[in-house]
Parts: C-alpha cells; structure tokens; sequence
C-alpha cells in the first residue's frame, strides 16, 4: 500500500473548466476544489499539463483564456498538495511495454508508466481502459 496521492486525468481538469458540461463540471470542480482547500492531495502528470492546455484552449464550446489557463498551471505547480510527475526517455520505453502488454492507446500507455514510476497506483478518471493495467485502480467521479 501506498499512500501517494491519486492522479488527476485529464478529463477531469478539463470539466472542471467546461461549464458545458453539465454535473460533470460540478463533480470535477468540488474534486479539484478539495485540493486547494487543503483536504486532499492530488498528482498529475505533465502530460496531463499539456494535454488539458490544448483540450480548454482548442477544443471546448467556449475556449479557457490564455492567462486563466497559465494561472491553473502556475498554482498547481507551486501547489503543495498537488504532485507534478514528469517523464523521460525510459518512461517513454516503458509505455511502449505497457501499450503492448495492456492494449491502451500509447498516450494512456505513458500516463500509466509515469504513474507506476511514481509509485503512484490510483488514476481518477471516467476512462475505463485503464483496468486492463493490473496494477492502476481506477476512480470515477461521475459513478
């Protein structure tokens, strides 16, 4: 057992900045708002950084300011109750592994090998195909 904190995906940054999207937006905004209230802690990779910049700039009804997202990032990185998990050149092979082994997409490959280097073994998500990595423990928020 461990108890590093859960990660974040990216599908949930992303609703809870997409008013749009309805009693997602609201679960995923009351999630997120516990950890800046100091009652839980989070990870995220960098991946899940970047992915979430271009989904709420790019590809949302109503596009997230620039300066808006740039603050998001900007707390989340200086936040102590967020973990920021980066990745190099063997996690990259190590996803190729994984997205043989597990058949995810290679992305979803390599947020589950940054995540199991990391030690990190819960993902809270609404994207079910992380079950088939035997290790990962996936939470979804929406039920």
């Amino acid at each position: 057992m461990t108890d590093s904190p859960a990660l974040i995906d990216t599908n949930i940054l992303v609703y809870a900045f997409d008013a749009d999207s309805g009693r997602k937006y609201s679960i995923a905004k009351e999630l997120i708002g516990r950890s800046w209230r100091g009652k839980e802690r989070f990870a995220v990779s960098t991946q899940n950084l970047a992915e979430f910049s271009v989904v709420v700039r790019e590809k949302v009804a109503h596009p997230v300011p620039s300066e808006d997202v740039r603050q998001f990032l900007s707390l989340i990185m200086r936040s102590r109750d967020w973990q920021v998990l980066g990745y190099g050149a063997k996690t990259i092979i190590r996803a190729h592994e994984i997205r043989d082994g597990h058949q995810l997409h290679f992305w979803d490959a390599l947020l589950a090998a940054t995540m199991e280097e990391y030690s990190v073994r819960t993902i809270i998500t609404e994207d079910a195909h992380f079950r088939n990595v035997p290790w990962i423990s996936v939470q979804n928020p929406f039920g």
